[in-house]
């Protein structure tokens, strides 16, 4: 395997006279993640370098003071829940070439993202699991986002590579980490041509809601606009993969993603990917992946509460679909990449007819569980999907 280039020339180096850097270990277009030890602490921690533009002297002050408050958020989840990466410091330094790097440093962690573990999984031909499996390996995912949510916090970014299985977790994952929350509160901070930039480089197309694709600065209101809805949307991905041992969404350009997600047609759903799951988990998710973000759950406590209620209501159904190597995994070279505006136009040209279909009885559960509105039979929406009303927001009292 080729070394990976180290961008700022960290590797070697000691920061803030404690830190050893001792080489790099992944890159994305948003940051880079070292491996370093900690002289006081006698133990390796990781170092995560965030790319920035160059910033006149204010704006870099702003934009570290973003970091601080973003190290604080970490610390403050991680204090609250164990599923949520700790942070341990934050800092900036002056690179060999001058640039200005800011930077955290995280626990580091021992074990593999559940992209590899799934990815191994389908090698050897096993069996996808069954809906109680996924729930519970999803489920300190799940309690990590409903406290970020809570509290403001969008991840933009749930998909496997971004759920850390630590090194003694058991096969069905009872010890799992959300990690790369880095950019989650700092882009609120940043204003501008920049801040659109940075939205654009924060999200997976293989696991974006469709209002992930549409042009716009991505605020509240205005197309594009991200937010709890958004997360929920990638949370049923990742357990729709779970369930199906397949990629929720197929293709091999941002183009051929964007026309999937948007596909009012053939929505993601584990009977629509061959998964024998009960009527009532099929509902959850057709809601948890509806093509408008009004109508699907608020945010991850209301569609975990809703998941959980559906899945008590049946005894487990194993999937009947077995797992191979037929279909072409997602290109790296797309993980991460700004949407193609081209798309957006077509996209953009029309009206686009959502089907959402739910029984009385389920309509019922719903509505109890997560304490919002149940889909309606038929909807049509606009080119830019609205983002939610308060009456879709759910209040952590709702939900013991």
């Amino acid at each position: 395997m080729t070394p990976l280039k180290d961008p700022f020339g960290l590797a070697g180096t000691t920061l803030e006279g404690k830190y050893d850097v001792l080489g790099l270990i992944a890159e994305t277009d948003f940051s880079v993640v070292y491996r370093a030890y900690h002289r006081i602490w006698r133990r390796s921690v990781a170092i995560k370098a965030f790319k920035v533009p160059t910033l006149p002297d204010d704006e870099r002050q702003q934009l570290l003071e973003a970091f601080v408050a973003e190290g604080a958020l970490l610390m403050d989840l991680s204090e609250r829940g164990a599923s949520v990466c700790q942070a341990r410091d934050v800092a900036s330094v002056i690179t060999k070439s001058g640039d200005w790097l800011p930077y955290l440093v995280l626990e580091w962690l021992e074990g593999e993202t559940l992209d590899v573990l799934l990815m191994r999984e389908r090698s050897c031909g096993s069996t996808p699991r069954t809906v109680a499996q996924a729930i519970r390996l999803l489920d300190p995912v799940a309690q990590a986002l409903s406290l970020a949510h809570e509290r403001g916090i969008v991840h933009r970014d749930i998909k496997p590579g971004n759920l850390f299985m630590l090194a003694d977790a058991t096969i069905d994952g009872s010890t799992c980490k959300l990690i790369d929350f880095g950019g989650a509160k700092i882009v609120d901070r940043i204003d501008g041509w920049q801040r659109e930039g940075v939205v654009r480089q924060l999200f997976t197309p293989g696991y974006a809601a469709p209002e992930q694709f549409l042009p716009g600065p991505g605020r509240q209101g205005e197309p594009g606009a991200t937010g709890p809805w958004t997360d929920v949307f990638a949370l049923a991905l990742v357990f729709v993969e779970l369930v199906t041992g397949r990629a929720p969404r197929q293709g091999d350009t941002v183009a051929a993603l964007a026309l999937s997600a948007w596909n009012p047609e053939v929505r993601p759903t584990p009977r629509t990917l061959g998964a024998n799951v009960s009527d009532e988990v099929e509902g959850v998710l057709a809601r948890a992946v509806a093509l408008g973000p009004r109508f699907r759950y608020a945010n991850a406590r209301a569609f975990w509460c809703a998941l959980g209620a559906a899945r008590d209501a049946h005894a487990d159904v194993t999937p009947t679909i077995s797992v191979t190597l037929s279909g072409r995994p997602h290109s790296p070279r797309i993980s991460r990449v700004a949407p193609v505006l081209a798309l957006l136009s077509v996209v953009a040209a029309g009206t686009i007819v959502a089907e959402q279909v739910a029984s009385g009885s389920l309509a019922t559960q719903l509505v109890v569980c997560s304490g919002v509105p149940a889909p309606a039979t038929r909807v049509r929406l606009p080119s830019a999907p609205p983002a939610p009303t308060p009456d879709f927001r759910v209040s952590a009292e709702s939900h013991p």
